[in-house]
């Protein structure tokens, strides 16, 4: 029986990683049976998923060791950079998917796009400032929220999405 890998398509449209894989066979070259058990033990997923593909088109292309070996580690590296962002995103408990490039600023002519490009950098939150937006129903608060929290959370920092009750009135 040959191993297999688990090729997944990381070009979602969502970016949720819940794509279906389809499962590749490995030839039956002994070395490629070691490396993918070994890729396995490592818990090196994109390494064990591409390796076949990678060997290939180096092999083709007539690459050296190195920049095979820089190959595989790159895509390693990517692999994890998406699977963490896609953490951090699901951790953040966003209500739901919303971007700062989608945002219409004609709405809202209160915030400027200026200050939302700054709010998109994660040094406001580093040097520990909070967020906090009020105003009436329907000025793209959650919207602005939702997407300043997706970008801080594309640049690797952890971010929790909460909303408080309306106070109570006496």
């Amino acid at each position: 029986m040959n191993p297999t890998i688990t090729v997944t398509d990381q070009d979602d449209e969502q970016g949720a990683g819940k794509v279906p894989a389809r499962r590749m066979s490995l030839p039956g070259d002994p070395e490629d049976m070691l490396i993918d058990e070994a890729c396995r033990e490592l818990r090196l997923p994109a390494f064990r998923e591409r390796f076949i593909d990678l060997a290939a088109t180096a092999r083709r292309q007539q690459a050296t060791y190195k920049q095979f070996l820089l190959d595989m580690l790159q895509a390693e590296q990517a692999d994890r950079d998406l699977r963490r962002q896609q953490r951090l995103l699901r951790l953040a408990r966003f209500p739901r998917p919303k971007r700062l490039e989608d945002f219409d600023f004609a709405k809202n002519p209160n915030v400027t796009p200026e200050v939302v490009a700054d709010l998109k950098s994660a040094t406001w939150v580093r040097e520990g400032r909070p967020l906090v937006l009020i105003g009436d129903s329907g000025t793209g608060k959650s919207h602005l929220l939702i997407g300043i929290g997706t970008a801080i959370a594309e640049t690797g920092l952890s971010v929790r999405y909460t909303t408080t009750p309306p106070p109570r009135r006496w």
